[in-house]
């Protein structure tokens, strides 16, 4: 009995009121595809303020106390890796430095990059690699071209990826000693010394890190994750953006959610008449829930595959201009939990819209 009304009334809105369920759906795929590009920009720029550490990928990391973030280093000196060799004998050590310096394109073009020099790179020694999506704005085009960084001729060994960055100047990649003196460290002066313990379990991990900071109150030792989460936080509470672009996302949310309630709530008024008779005739709650239900189904499944639709292209589409913001299968699966989110407001506020009708005008039915 439940299938006969539903299907009747769901034709109705398809075949009369295609211009209204068109506008709503067009509103609220319009809101949603903002939200989930939006939380795919957040998501993005959380990633990129971290990106150096995580393309380094080591278990520990050694810095000055005072350092919050991978792109602000104060050099430290390489001794301390001594120390760390003595608690762990069995790890890799591989010295780091980091700063911005001046560079001069094939083409004479002038700009700056954050040069990025580490031990164990596997470059020859003034060669260097930048991040796939920098190329063009860096002006290389193939391997082999030569370059200044510094003020130092450099010659391009080809593209990485993983490194794409928000800011005004490209990570570039090059060996440690050369990077070293093309940025001015001292000798013995490192930014950051990067720790690869080995597989396997590290028994004491814990007490060991505590036991060197104690004798060393100067520098700090931190896990991979945890300069990774540092550095992300850095660039959110100095700039504010990515508090901003959360914002924005949320309120795109909350838009399409009220786009949605309006939409399905229309229908229901307009269709006041035919639910009345339903009542009046022993529909139950049940049968009007999944006539209401279709209709919010239809708005949210619609909304739900143009985002998954249109997102990507637009992800392509701004890689010239934000190479560093990827829509991943994580922002996906938000789109997915804000359709449900979205189907469930839109059901319960119809439920409450349709327990309104008037007995005496459902009686009169």
């Amino acid at each position: 009995m439940a299938a006969g009304p539903a299907t009747l009334l769901l034709a109705a809105i398809l075949k009369r009121d295609t211009l209204a369920f068109a506008f709503t759906l067009a509103a609220c795929a319009i809101a949603g595809i903002v939200a989930a590009f939006q939380f795919a920009v957040f998501t993005s720029f959380l990633a990129a303020g971290s990106a150096p550490v995580r393309q380094i990928a080591a278990d520990l990391w050694v810095t000055d106390r005072g350092v919050a973030c991978f792109d602000m280093p104060t050099p430290t000196s390489e001794d301390f890796a001594r120390q760390l060799r003595a608690e762990f004998p069995a790890a890799a050590m591989r010295r780091v430095v980091v700063g911005f310096t001046p560079w001069i394109a094939p083409d004479g073009g002038r700009s700056n990059v954050m040069l990025v020099g580490i031990e164990g790179s596997g470059l020859s020694p003034y060669g260097f690699a930048v991040d796939r999506s920098e190329q063009q704005r860096l002006g290389l085009a193939a391997a082999g071209q030569r370059a200044s960084i510094g003020r130092t001729g450099v010659h391009y060994a080809g593209p990485i990826t993983g490194l794409a960055t928000f800011l005004g100047a490209p990570y570039a990649i090059m060996p440690f000693e050369a990077a070293r003196d093309i940025l001015g460290y001292g000798e013995g002066r490192v930014a950051y010394i990067a720790v690869n313990l080995g597989p396997g379990p590290h028994p004491g991990l814990a007490e060991r890190i505590a036991r060197l900071q104690a004798r060393n109150p100067e520098i700090a030792i931190r896990t991979g994750a945890e300069f990774a989460a540092s550095s992300s936080a850095y660039w959110q509470e100095k700039t504010g953006a990515g508090a901003a672009i959360l914002l924005a996302a949320v309120l795109a949310s909350g838009l399409m959610i009220l786009l949605l309630l309006n939409g399905v709530g229309r229908f229901v008024q307009r269709r006041q008449a035919d639910f009345i008779s339903l009542v009046g005739h022993g529909a139950s709650p049940a049968q009007l829930a999944r006539i209401v239900g279709g209709v919010a189904a239809l708005l949210v499944a619609g909304s739900l595959l143009l985002t998954l639709a249109v997102c990507p292209l637009l992800d392509l589409v701004s890689q010239p201009w934000l190479p560093w913001v990827q829509f991943t299968g994580f922002n996906m699966a938000v789109a997915f939990a804000l359709a449900l989110l979205c189907f469930a407001a839109a059901l319960v506020a119809s439920l409450v819209e349709l327990k309104r009708f008037p007995p005496h005008v459902v009686f009169r039915s």
